[in-house]
C-alpha cells in the first residue's frame, strides 16, 4: 500500500524503502527486480499530500528520491523502527501533595520539589504534566520521584483511547487587540479552508505572537491542528510555555535536540491527530497532519529556515508549497521580512499585513551610532558607551552588549615576528578561547571544528609573547567585569548553552532580574522577551558592514532591527547604541531613521536593477577535491555540458574560488547560474544532470548542485 515501508535485500545488506506508487512494468524483467522481504507497516506512515509534497521536492531541488525521503522521514523509521505509539504517563498531584503546599511541608532546601509541587498544582486542571514534557517545564524524575515517595505526586499512565482532544483556551483579561492586530487576525480567518499566504509584516513588540493565538484558536474551533515553526531550539521551549499558558490540549515539540524516539513519537501523535498543535524547527515542517490547518513561521527572515548539509531546502519555500497542497492558510511573520518574502508580495503571490504599532504604550527607542574614529577604546568599548553603561545601571535598567563573535579574540599573533593561529585545514584563523593570562587557553577553528592547545611560545621564533587580537565575547565578558565589578555579568552564546536547559536558565535568569549585564551572539536577537532592558549596544558592527555578499546589506538591516528590540518591550524608555568605523553608512542612517520598511524597498529596487536574486532566479555547482585542480576540472567539463544546450537568458559565471577555497583539508570551487525564467534554468539543469553525473571527472571530487544558494 502506498506509503508503507518495505525492507528489501541489496547485496547482503537490508535496506528500508517506501511504497510511493504502484505500478505495472511488463517491460522489465523479472529477475531484475528486487523483492521487498518484508512489510514494515500495517497502515501508511504518509498520506497523498505528503506524497505529492516530496515529489515537488524532488523535481524542483533536482534531488535523488532517497534523499528526499531521508530529510522527510525521522531518523528512527529510517532505522526500521515500529510506526506505534508507546502509552502516555502523567505526572499529577495529590490531596497530600496539595496539603503538603498549602501547609508548607517543603524542606526549605528542597527547592527543586518545591518548584514540582507548585507547577503540578497548577497545571492540576490540565490533567497533570506528561512525561515527555518535564524538560519544557524545568522539572526532572528525580524530584518528582522523591515526591512520589512521600505520596504527595503520582504517576499514571493513560491508552491512546483516553487522550483528552478538547481544547480549552486560557485568554487573559487584561490583553485586548489593537485595531491592526484585529484586521491581521480577521483577515487570516476569513476563509481557513484554502490555501492563502501571508506576510505578517510587524514591528518588534507589535504583538505577532498574540495574532498568531488568535488564529490558532479559529484553527483548533474548527477540529484542525496548527504547525509552528521557530528558528531555533533556544525558542522551542519558551514557545511551548506560552502556546501551554493559552491552550489546554496536547502540544508537541520537534527539533534535533530530542532523541530519535522522543521525536518519533511526537511525529506519530502528529500523523495520528493527537497533537492539536506542533511547534518545531526547520524539520517539523515535514510532520504529517491528520486534519493540516494553518502553518505559521515566525521570524520568517531567519537563515536557520534554509538546510545547509544535505539536501539543501529552504523549509519557507517548502511551507508555501505544503500549504497549497494541503489547502490551508500559511503565515509568515517577522519585523524584518526577507526581500524575498517582499518580492512576493510585489508579485501578489502572498498578501501583506502591517502591524506598525507596539502591542503596549511604549516609548520610542531611541538610537546613537558612536563612530569609533579617531576616539579612544578601552577594552573594545568607546568611554561614551561605558558611561552610558554606568547612567543605565545606576537607573536598575538591565544591559545587552551585543557581539557576533564568540571566543576570546579571532587571532593569537606572536608579538615579535608576526605569526599568526592561522588554521591549516581552512583559509581562516583559529579563534582563541580562553584568557589572556592563562595558559589553558585553545585554538579553535569555527568552520572545520579543529581545535588544539594554545601554544605558550611562537612556534616559528619561539617568542613567549602571544597576543590576542580582537574581541570576541568571552574578552568583552572579561572587560566588562573588570569595568563593573558589582554588575552581575552573564555571557550567552554556543559556548555557554551547550547543556541542555542551559538557555531555558539563562533567560529565566534574566527575567527574574538576576542579570544586569548580558553580553551575547545573535542567538539573543531573535524572539527574546525582555522587559527590563533599558540599553543594548551593539559593540562592533563594521564585519557586518563589509562583506562581498550582495545580501550583506539585508542581513545587517535584520540584525540591527531584531537586536534592537530586545530593548523598550514594557514601560522604560529603551536606547540602542551602535559602534561603528562606518557612522555615515547608508543602510545604517536609513534603518535608524526611517525603520526597516524603508530599506527594504530601496534594497528590492536595487536588486531589481542589478538583475539579482530574487529578480532572477539561480543555482549552484560546487565541488570540493583533495586537489585544487580536480575541482576546478570537473567544473569545467560541467560548464561544457551546460553549454552545450544553454538557452538564451541563462548565465554560467565561473568556475570561481569559493569564499572559502580551502576548508577542512579541501579545496573548494563552484559554478554558478543565473536566469531572467525560473523555468528555462530548471529544463537545462534536468538535460544535463545525467550526462554530469556520469562525467570521468566526477570520480574524483565530491561535489553538489544547490537551488537558490545563500550562503558559501
Amino acid at each position: 500500500m502506498i506509503g508503507m515501508r518495505v525492507e528489501v535485500n541489496f547485496a547482503g545488506r537490508s535496506k528500508i524503502g517506501i511504497i510511493v506508487a504502484i505500478n505495472n512494468y511488463p517491460e522489465l524483467a523479472i529477475e531484475k527486480i528486487k523483492v521487498a522481504s518484508r512489510l514494515l507497516d500495517q497502515d501508511p506512515l504518509v498520506g497523498d499530500s505528503m506524497i505529492a509534497l516530496v515529489d515537488w521536492m524532488q523535481k524542483y531541488y533536482h534531488a535523488p528520491p532517497g534523499e528526499v525521503w531521508q530529510t522527510v522521514l525521522p531518523t528512527a523509521l529510517l532505522k526500521g523502527e515500529q510506526n506505534q505509539l508507546k502509552r502516555q504517563s502523567h505526572w499529577q498531584i495529590t490531596q497530600l501533595g496539595l496539603d503538603a503546599l498549602k501547609q508548607n511541608k517543603i524542606a526549605k532546601n528542597a527547592v527543586k520539589q518545591q518548584q514540582a509541587l507548585q507547577v503540578l498544582a497548577d497545571k492540576q486542571s490540565f490533567g497533570g504534566v506528561a512525561n515527555e514534557g518535564l524538560s519544557t517545564l524545568g522539572l526532572n524524575r528525580a524530584s518528582l520521584q522523591s515526591l512520589a515517595g512521600k505520596q504527595w505526586v503520582k504517576q499514571e499512565y493513560q491508552s491512546l483511547s483516553s487522550i483528552e482532544l478538547a481544547v480549552t483556551v486560557n485568554r487573559p483579561q487584561n490583553i485586548t487587540l489593537n485595531d491592526q492586530q484585529h484586521n491581521a487576525v480577521e483577515s487570516i480567518c476569513s476563509d481557513l479552508f484554502k490555501f492563502r499566504a501571508w506576510l505578517l509584516f510587524g514591528v518588534t513588540a507589535s504583538g505577532k505572537t498574540e495574532v498568531y493565538l488568535r488564529t490558532i484558536e479559529a484553527v483548533l474551533s474548527e477540529g484542525k491542528q496548527a504547525l509552528i515553526l521557530v528558528p531555533e531550539i533556544g525558542l522551542t521551549p519558551q514557545t511551548v510555555q506560552r502556546f501551554q499558558q493559552r491552550f489546554n490540549t496536547n502540544i508537541e515539540m520537534l527539533h534535533s535536540g530530542m532523541s530519535e524516539q522522543q521525536r518519533l513519537q511526537a511525529w506519530l501523535k502528529a500523523s495520528k491527530g493527537l497533537a492539536r498543535i506542533i511547534i518545531g524547527t526547520r524539520s517539523a515542517l515535514f510532520v504529517p497532519l491528520l486534519n493540516p490547518g494553518i502553518i505559521i513561521i515566525d521570524e520568517e527572515h531567519d537563515s536557520s529556515f534554509k538546510q545547509q548539509q544535505g539536501l539543501r531546502y529552504s523549509a519557507r519555500d517548502i511551507a508555501m508549497v505544503r500549504a497549497s497542497i494541503e489547502k490551508i492558510p500559511v503565515v509568515l511573520g517577522s519585523a524584518s521580512p526577507s526581500i524575498e518574502s517582499l518580492m512576493n508580495v510585489k508579485k501578489k503571490k502572498i498578501e501583506r499585513l502591517n502591524l506598525n504599532a507596539k502591542a503596549m504604550n511604549t516609548q520610542p527607542v531611541k538610537f546613537r551610532v558612536i563612530d569609533l574614529k579617531n576616539q579612544p577604546i578601552k577594552h573594545g568599548l568607546s568611554f561614551a558607551l561605558i558611561d552610558t553603561i554606568a547612567h543605565h545601571l545606576k537607573n536598575k535598567g538591565q544591559i545587552l552588549l551585543f557581539l557576533n563573535r564568540r571566543g576570546y579574540s579571532p587571532v593569537l599573533l606572536c608579538h615579535q615576528c608576526g605569526w599568526s593561529s592561522q588554521c591549516q585545514r581552512c583559509d581562516t584563523h583559529f579563534t582563541y578561547h580562553g584568557h589572556a593570562d592563562s595558559y589553558s587557553g585553545s585554538l579553535q577553528c569555527h568552520h572545520c571544528g579543529s581545535s588544539r592547545r594554545a601554544p605558550k611560545q611562537c612556534p616559528d621564533c619561539l617568542c613567549e609573547e602571544m597576543v590576542p587580537v580582537g574581541l570576541g565575547t568571552e574578552r568583552l565578558e572579561e572587560s566588562i567585569i573588570s569595568l563593573f565589578p558589582d554588575a552581575r555579568v552573564r555571557r550567552i552564546d554556543r559556548d555557554t548553552t551547550r547543556k541542555k536547559l542551559a538557555m531555558k536558565n539563562f533567560v529565566g535568569e534574566i527575567k527574574s532580574g538576576q542579570v544586569d549585564i548580558l553580553i551575547g551572539t545573535q542567538m539573543l536577537a531573535k524572539g527574546h522577551h525582555f522587559p527590563d532592558v533599558t540599553l543594548v549596544a551593539m559593540v562592533d558592527m563594521d564585519g557586518a558592514l563589509y562583506s562581498s555578499d550582495f545580501r550583506a546589506p539585508e542581513y545587517a538591516a535584520q540584525l540591527i532591527t531584531q537586536v534592537s528590540g530586545r530593548t523598550g518591550r514594557a514601560t522604560k524608555q529603551g536606547e540602542v547604541v551602535i559602534q561603528t568605523h562606518l557612522a555615515e553608512h547608508p543602510m545604517l542612517q536609513q534603518i535608524i531613521h526611517s525603520g526597516y520598511a524603508t530599506f527594504a524597498e530601496t534594497a528590492l529596487n536595487e536588486r531589481i536593477q542589478a538583475e539579482l536574486p530574487p529578480h532572477t532566479f539561480n543555482a549552484l555547482f560546487q565541488a570540493e577535491a583533495t586537489h585544487l585542480g580536480y575541482a576546478k576540472s570537473f567544473l569545467q567539463d560541467v560548464k561544457k555540458i551546460l553549454a552545450s544546450r544553454q538557452p538564451d537568458g541563462v548565465y554560467l559565471l565561473g568556475p570561481a574560488p569559493a569564499f572559502y577555497t580551502k576548508k577542512a583539508g579541501k579545496f573548494r570551487y563552484q559554478l554558478y547560474l543565473e536566469s531572467k525564467y525560473r523555468l528555462d534554468l530548471h529544463k537545462l539543469l534536468e538535460s544535463c544532470l545525467i550526462e554530469i553525473e556520469s562525467l570521468k571527472s566526477a570520480g574524483r571530487v565530491k561535489w553538489r548542485m544547490e537551488i537558490d544558494p545563500i550562503g558559501d
